[in-house]
């Protein structure tokens, strides 16, 4: 026989500590901290994870309060009180559950908990709450220092991951219950069952008791109307500084909500199963994933806010331009960045097995604030089918400041500016540049047309504005290459609008045409040197070639390869210039989990190791741009060139099927 293992308390004097000690108890480090953070600009706090170790405590330094997690693996909270009550007779304790039920409510207070809080719940009502209960003036001047959002939002509860067709408790839910004196209060919406609903009523000022005939309530479930009718409040709880009122519905449910899932085959099993699967998936969300989840979201709620309200006194439309937007973009951008900071930490060390659950989680939380803005409307919906498509790179280069309301201006401009915005404007002048020299280097040298060609062309802006700015355009022939029929006759059709506006000529042949074409083509070009070839895949045609933003999307072996072709492709003293975003994007969580706009990443060694074998003798650059964000690859071919039969030996290229 195993004898059981119990605590021996030894005597000691107990030590009173400076500040009134709170003694929290929870098996959650990451609730531990979070309490911790809250209550510890006033109060003295311990935090441990179990019962036994917090009897141990409380032996040693008496606490003012206890504060203990319901849901604990050694023991329950009830057990737990209990235990404490033997010991400490003399220690308040209040318990914490995640868990709304009116049992368990009445359970806890009859075994003497002074309070039973419900998560989620503010900074505020929690030191308010534990003021009270250690006997200590309520006064909000003296209870609430400025609480970091981070922990303002984790307390304000997660995200209900689990919605299904079944009615359950969620953000869209909610009761109205009018009373026979014509008062009507809204509920939150905490249990709800065919009979039964538990709601939680924040009204301090409204008088409610048990036995009370409730004239009529509403319950709206997802935002449709599911109970209209007579109730009877059974019990009141309160808790902490809210009430949790239980209601019981003598009348039926609307036809509608009754009917919806026994109308469909398998509704029953296949809402079990999807909530079961849901619940389960949570366990694998980070905790510090949801909290930087939790921080970003409470900023952007409470900047809405502000920003609504400034709208209502702010006449900034009636200003010339957007410089009273700009003024205030710079006023708030340092918060936004900063809202984001420890979400681009988390999101960093998620595996890539887990994120398209931690993707979930995030956008159920952040996109209903989120989408308001175009630009984070266009990528995540991705009317082409991708993000990063025309639309969206055409939003970087125009006015920002694009939405409905004030919010969403900021918030789009902010995106915007963001430095992946940087990166793709930066990267339109760079490409600009380039044709502005090779067309001087090509007309000084060979006195004849420059010749382009453009892989993934997009809007092909950097060709719009070499064409409005350089009069010399008519002596630049370009071949722009998009997998995108729209993209393709978008570009065409700006280009030459630009050229028309500019009395301009320009020769333009904009063509659906794939990287696997490329590479289809390509590897014919490669494995038969001797074959004379002509019209758009000539060999040594193109006096400039770029692919800009494509390589981001495709593998180590495929970028070499199209590298090799563009090698293949260009003329003698020809300049081929590729781009690549590098690891060090500061946006790059936004990206993936807001945008759903996930790029491969490669750091400027790793796009410098893409270029051609050493024996073509290539001139090779990389240039990292933007802060960082981006890396091009500049190779330049060299005047006189190797024969064909000596670049295909020492080259060892081998054609990809």
């Amino acid at each position: 026989m195993t004898a059981k293992r119990t605590h021996k308390y030894v005597p000691a004097a107990p030590v009173k500590p400076a500040k009134e000690l709170v003694l929290v108890v929870d098996d959650e480090k990451a609730q531990r901290e979070l309490l911790t953070a809250v209550l510890g600009a006033v109060y003295q706090v311990v935090a441990v994870p179990s019962v036994a170790q917090a009897l141990i405590k409380a032996e040693q330094m008496p606490p003012a309060l206890v504060i203990m997690d319901y849901a604990m693996p050694d023991m329950t909270g009830l057990e737990g009180l209990g235990k404490f009550k033997t010991f400490h007779p003399d220690v308040p304790v209040v318990i914490l559950t995640g868990h709304a039920d009116l049992d368990l409510a009445r359970s806890v207070i009859q075994e003497g908990a002074v309070e039973f809080i419900l998560k989620p719940f503010g900074p505020a009502d929690l030191l308010t709450m534990v003021a009270r209960c250690i006997g200590q003036p309520q006064n909000a001047g003296d209870v609430a220092p400025e609480v970091p959002y981070s922990i303002q939002r984790r307390l304000a509860g997660s995200v209900d991951l689990w919605r299904s067709r079944l009615p359950t408790v969620s953000a869209e839910n909610r009761v109205e219950v009018k009373l026979a004196d014509g008062v009507s209060v809204e509920a939150k919406v905490l249990r709800l069952s065919r009979n039964l609903v538990q709601a939680e009523v924040y009204d301090p000022n409204l008088v409610l008791s048990g036995g009370l005939p409730i004239e009529k309530i509403e319950v709206w479930v997802g935002g449709e109307l599911a109970y209209a009718g007579p109730a009877n409040l059974n019990n009141v709880i309160a808790t902490g500084v809210t009430r949790i009122c239980e209601f019981a519905m003598a009348g039926e449910w609307t036809d509608g909500t009754a009917n919806r899932l026994a109308q469909q085959s398998g509704g029953i099993e296949e809402a079990t199963r999807e909530f079961v699967q849901r619940w389960e998936a949570t366990r694998s969300i980070s905790p510090g994933f949801m909290l930087a989840v939790a921080d970003a979201a409470a900023f952007l709620t409470e900047l809405r806010s502000w920003i609504e309200g400034l709208e209502l006194t702010w006449s900034y439309k009636q200003a010339s331009g957007n410089e009273p937007l700009e003024r205030l973009l710079a006023l708030i951008k340092p918060a936004m960045d900063g809202a984001f900071a420890s979400f681009e930490a988390e999101a960093a060390k998620v595996p890539q097995s887990l994120m398209g659950l931690h993707a979930e989680y995030l956008r159920a939380s952040l996109h209903p604030t989120l989408l308001c803005a175009p630009f984070i409307h266009r990528c995540f919906t991705k009317p082409l089918g991708y993000p990063g498509d025309y639309g969206v790179m055409n939003r970087m280069l125009d006015d920002p400041f694009e939405g409905e309301g004030l919010f969403a201006r900021i918030l789009n401009a902010w995106v915007i500016r963001s430095s992946a915005g940087d990166a793709y404007r930066h990267r339109v002048y760079y490409l600009e540049k380039l044709l502005r020299e090779q067309l001087a280097r090509v007309t000084s040298q060979n006195n004849r047309e420059c010749r382009v060609l453009s892989l993934g062309c997009g809007a092909a802006r950097e060709v719009q504005k070499f064409i409005q700015c350089e009069p010399n355009c008519d002596k630049v022939s370009f071949t722009l290459l998009d997998f995108s029929a729209d993209t393709v006759l978008h570009a065409q059709q700006r280009i030459q609008e630009i050229a028309a506006a500019q009395n301009r000529t320009a020769s333009v042949t904009a063509i659906e045409f794939s990287v696997q074409q490329m590479l289809a083509a390509g590897s014919r070009l490669l494995g038969q040197p001797d074959q004379l070839r002509s019209g758009m895949l000539e060999r040594g045609r193109y006096d400039v070639i770029y692919c800009a933003g494509l390589f981001d999307y495709l593998s180590d072996r495929v970028c070499k390869r199209l590298l090799e072709i563009f090698w293949e492709l260009a003329a003698p003293g020809a300049t081929i210039v590729v781009s690549n975003f590098a690891p060090a994007n500061p946006i790059r969580g936004f990206m993936d989990y807001v945008l759903d706009w996930r790029l491969i990443y490669r750091s400027e060694q790793e796009v410098r190791a893409l270029a051609v074998s050493d024996s073509l003798q290539p001139n090779v650059e990389t240039l990292e741009a933007a802060g960082g964000t981006e890396v091009f690859l500049r190779m330049t071919k060299p005047s006189i060139v190797k024969t064909k039969f000596a670049r295909r030996a020492s080259s060892g290229l081998v054609p990809v099927a």
